[in-house]
Parts: C-alpha cells; structure tokens; sequence
C-alpha cells in the first residue's frame, strides 16, 4: 500500500496508474499498489552493507533511504546481514548531494554510496505460491531453494523463521530470507531482551504481592493484640 496525505503527493499519485485509491482517513488518502505481492523473489542477490560506524539506527536509515531514493546508485539492494556468500560492500556519504550541517535544523538524512563496484549476482528464478498472511505470522512455498525471497513486511528483530535462513534486514525496511525448504513460515516471537523483561515484570509483581500480604498480615496481627 502506499499512503499520500500532502496535497502535492496524493495529486502525484492519482496519476499513478498502479496505484488503485481504496480508503480515505482523516487527511490521508490510502492506495493499493498493484501487481505487488507481499513475498517475491529476488532477481539479483543482495550485498551486505557495512554500516559499522557510529550508531546503527542512523547509519541503517542513510542505506534504507539513499536505496530507496536513488535505486540506481546500486546495482543490487543493500542488506544489513545476510549469508557469507553475499558480497560485503562499504558505504560513503555523498557530499555533493548533503542538505545540511549536522546539528542544522534543515538537515536531510545524507545520501550514502557503495564505494566499490557491485558484482551482480543473478538469482534463479523461482515462483512463490500459497502465501498466507495472518494476524502475526507469514507463510508461504517455494519450488526452489537457496534464493533470495524478498518479504514486504517492516524487519523487527522479534521476527522468526522455520524452514528459511533469517530473516535479514533489506532496504527500504523490509525482511529477506534464503529458504532452506520449500516450504517457510515467519512468526513474530519474543527476543531475550523480551523475556528477560517479562521476567522482571513477574518478579517485580510477585515481590509487591508478597510485600501486600505481610502488610495485611501485620496489621491483622496489630489488629487482634489490640
């Protein structure tokens, strides 16, 4: 889906003809893109971007959007983890195009680029059937293994798969994963910093039951001695 809420924008897309106009809320105006299933696989192999300096979130944010904005900047999309076999690939900022010092208040996210040529990797072609969406969960089959299929889902680390290796973060956002079987399912799950706050949350409930009840107890106790 794609969602437009500027007037410059929605006007852009009603001249799109692959986006479809299917609901309105508020101020935004919601499309349906066509022709765009939610897993597909991938006509080339992805390259691992190597975003190892400074902090993680902003450096992902430059790859997502720079790939997203200029796709043609690289010849493969890049991925934030993936397989050995994928190529690894480092990433400069683009002064010529920065808008902004940092600390500006008119500051862009900068735009970054490979700095090494990407060797193109075609994958084999594989169909995707039987997908299946649920409230929490993404299923579907494939005819080949080993090839790139890309998932249209936002990446979350909590995101879990059975019969696939990954799932890795892929620009803009999305999830990527190698299937080992044909047949593949992604969960959302529970990391261990999920867990361990449960946990916490268990204890810490269970510490002010405790800590209640003697409470009670004690003035019951001060209640019969008086």
């Amino acid at each position: 889906y794609f969602m437009a809420f500027t007037q410059e924008a929605i006007d852009q897309a009603n001249l799109q003809a692959a986006l479809v106009e299917v609901a309105r809320s508020g101020p935004w105006v919601i499309y349906q893109v066509s022709n765009s299933e939610l897993v597909v696989p991938l006509a080339v192999q992805p390259v691992i971007a190597n975003s190892n300096v400074g902090d993680a979130k902003e450096r992902w944010l430059e790859i997502g959007t720079s790939w997203f904005q200029h796709p043609e900047d690289w010849a493969a999309v890049p991925a934030a983890d993936g397989p050995d076999s994928w190529q690894h690939v480092d990433v400069e900022v683009d002064l010529t195009r920065r808008e902004g010092e940092p600390g500006a208040s008119s500051r862009r996210v900068d735009i970054v680029l490979p700095t090494q040529d990407i060797t193109v990797v075609v994958s084999e072609p594989v169909q995707v059937t039987n997908i299946v969406l649920e409230d929490s969960a993404i299923s579907f089959s494939v005819d080949k293994i080993g090839q790139p299929i890309l998932v249209r889902m936002s990446y979350f680390p909590n995101w879990k798969v059975s019969g696939a290796k990954g799932p890795y973060r892929i620009a803009p956002n999305m999830m990527v994963v190698v299937p080992t079987q044909k047949d593949i399912r992604l969960h959302y799950g529970f990391t261990k910093i999920d867990s361990f706050a449960y946990l916490l949350t268990a204890l810490g409930i269970a510490i002010a039951i405790v800590r209640w009840r003697r409470r009670s107890d004690l003035r019951m106790s001060e209640a019969l001695i008086n």
